[in-house]
């Protein structure tokens, strides 16, 4: 048997050997399977895995595949499958507390929500979440739920915040990116201040501008983490796009152009700056460059 760890403990794991399936998916792709209550995943080299209710689980691990490979999945499509089950809106992105604001990172992989959550984190903010972010909502004002205990950084990026890997698990075999534990001090819901969308651009400088109107609701819209399951989840969806205004509605939202060479204590040095001027100023931001 493979003990794994799951984020939300009041969910049945299961390892079995053949997952239940999906019986009448409303979305199939040959990879995902899914209707309104279900989901069901196949990984070459890793499981297959199957979610309902939002409350079950059950998991095969393919053949040789390791605890880290299989955690992956369950930790990141499997857990967005079961939050959407149970209408918790998550992002894709990574979040901290710094100097009293909720803090999400978002944006495509590699763009670095990790890495600089990493470097906020050891430069004394409070851990929230790693990937995905849980949302839900407390009069009509978005909430993080803080589920995560590690993070997913490359060794790179482990190199650039002065931090080793020798002791850290592998997330594959022969790949340099790892889990490195961090310590979560906050068990509570924590409220949404402001929200970065981060892109990697071209160019040397970095680029940001506060999200309005239609371009504000769009940018939320893409960074629902799985968008792709709600072809199959209709209820779920609309739901989601009250949620969505919501948060418009309630917390600052900007796009950050990076470098793609930049150093990660420089893009932290110019998102602390940037939170602190807003914190303090609350002022109209118009398009910069830094």
């Amino acid at each position: 048997m493979m003990k794994v760890v799951f984020p939300l403990n009041d969910v049945i794991l299961r390892e079995v050997e053949t997952p239940r399936t999906v019986e009448a998916p409303i979305f199939s792709n040959g990879y995902w399977q899914l209707n309104q209550n279900e989901f069901s995943m196949q990984v070459k080299g890793v499981g297959r895995f199957y979610a309902c209710n939002g409350k079950e689980i059950d998991y095969a691990p393919g053949e040789g595949a390791t605890r880290a490979s299989v955690e992956l999945y369950l930790n990141g499509s499997v857990y967005g499958a079961i939050l959407h089950q149970r209408d918790i809106l998550p992002l894709h992105g990574s979040s901290f507390v710094w100097n009293e604001q909720g803090i999400l990172l978002c944006g495509e992989s590699g763009a670095g929500k990790s890495s600089l959550t990493a470097g906020f984190c050891f430069a004394g903010a409070e851990f929230l979440t790693d990937d995905v972010t849980p949302l839900v909502f407390k009069k009509d004002k978005p909430v993080i739920v803080p589920l995560s205990d590690r993070i997913k950084l490359w060794n790179d990026a482990l190199q650039q915040l002065n931090q080793e890997s020798n002791n850290l698990h592998a997330i594959y075999p022969g790949q340099e990116k790892y889990y490195f534990p961090i310590k979560n001090e906050l068990h509570d819901f924590y409220p949404l201040h402001r929200i970065f969308i981060l892109e990697i651009a071209e160019g040397s400088s970095i680029k940001v501008e506060k999200l309005k109107g239609v371009q504000l609701f769009t940018a939320l819209r893409n960074e629902i983490y799985r968008w792709e399951y709600l072809a199959a989840m209709s209820k779920t969806e609309a739901r989601h796009v009250d949620k969505l205004i919501s948060i418009a509605r309630s917390v600052d939202v900007f796009k950050v152009q990076r470098p793609a060479g930049i150093r990660i204590d420089e893009m932290i040095g110019f998102l602390k700056m940037h939170i602190d001027e807003i914190t303090l100023h609350r002022d109209e931001v118009s398009p910069k460059i830094y």
